[in-house]
C-alpha cells in the first residue's frame, strides 16, 4: 500500500493530539493521586505531669509504597525509647502510648467541595485515626501536592523511676492508670487516653 500526503498529514495530526495531550495532562500531575514513598513522623513525649515536653520529627522512607511494615514501626518505637533532656542533661526513659496516623487520601473530585465547607472537622475525623495494634500501617494514595499531610504520630509516656526498678515484677504494686488529654487547636472538647 502506498501513503499518500493525506496520509501522512492524518499520521502527523494524530501524533500532535497525544503530544499535546501529555503536555496538558503534565500541569494537572499535582492533582493526581499517587503512591506514598515517605511519610512525617512526630516522636511525641509527655512527662509525668502530663505535658508534652518534646517533639522529634523524622521523615520515613518506605521500602514498599503506602506501607510501613510491623518490624520497622517496633523498631522505630524501641529507638525512642528513651530521650535526652539538653537543657538539664539527664535521660528519660519512656514507654510506648499510643499511635495516631494522619492520612490525606481525599479524591481528586472531591477537592472542590473540600475547598468551599466550613466543616473542616468531618474531614479530620476521617483523615485521623487511632491505631489500635502495633502492627503493619497502611497508607491510602494521596494526591501529590498534600502528600506532605501524610503523618504517624507516636506518643510516648515518662517512666516513674519507681516503675523502672521492678519491671521484672509480674506485679507492680506502683501502678497507676494515668489520663492524658489530646485537644485539637480549635476544640474544646478532651480525648481521654489510658496508659
Amino acid at each position: 500500500m502506498i501513503k499518500t500526503n493525506n496520509d501522512e498529514e492524518e499520521d502527523l495530526l494524530d501524533e500532535s493530539w497525544i503530544k499535546n495531550f501529555e503536555k496538558n495532562d503534565k500541569q494537572y500531575e499535582d492533582f493526581y493521586k499517587d503512591n506514598i514513598y515517605y511519610v512525617t513522623i512526630n516522636i511525641i513525649y509527655v512527662n509525668k505531669e502530663n505535658n508534652i515536653e518534646k517533639i522529634n520529627n523524622e521523615v520515613f522512607l518506605m521500602k514498599n509504597p503506602n506501607i510501613i511494615s510491623r518490624e520497622e514501626i517496633i523498631g522505630i518505637i524501641k529507638r525512642n525509647l528513651t530521650s535526652n533532656d539538653e537543657h538539664s542533661n539527664r535521660e528519660s526513659n519512656y514507654s510506648f502510648l499510643s499511635m495516631f496516623k494522619y492520612n490525606f487520601y481525599l479524591n481528586p473530585e472531591e477537592m472542590n467541595i473540600f475547598l468551599k465547607t466550613k466543616d473542616f472537622d468531618s474531614y479530620n475525623s476521617q483523615f485521623f485515626t487511632s491505631l489500635k495494634d502495633v502492627d503493619t500501617i497502611i497508607f491510602e494514595k494521596t494526591i501529590n501536592m498534600f502528600q506532605d499531610l501524610n503523618t504517624l504520630f507516636i506518643i510516648f509516656y515518662e517512666k516513674d523511676k519507681n516503675n523502672i526498678k521492678n519491671t521484672n515484677s509480674p506485679i507492680n504494686k506502683n501502678n497507676h492508670t494515668k489520663k492524658i488529654y489530646l485537644r485539637a487547636c480549635n476544640q474544646k472538647n478532651k480525648r481521654t487516653l489510658r496508659t
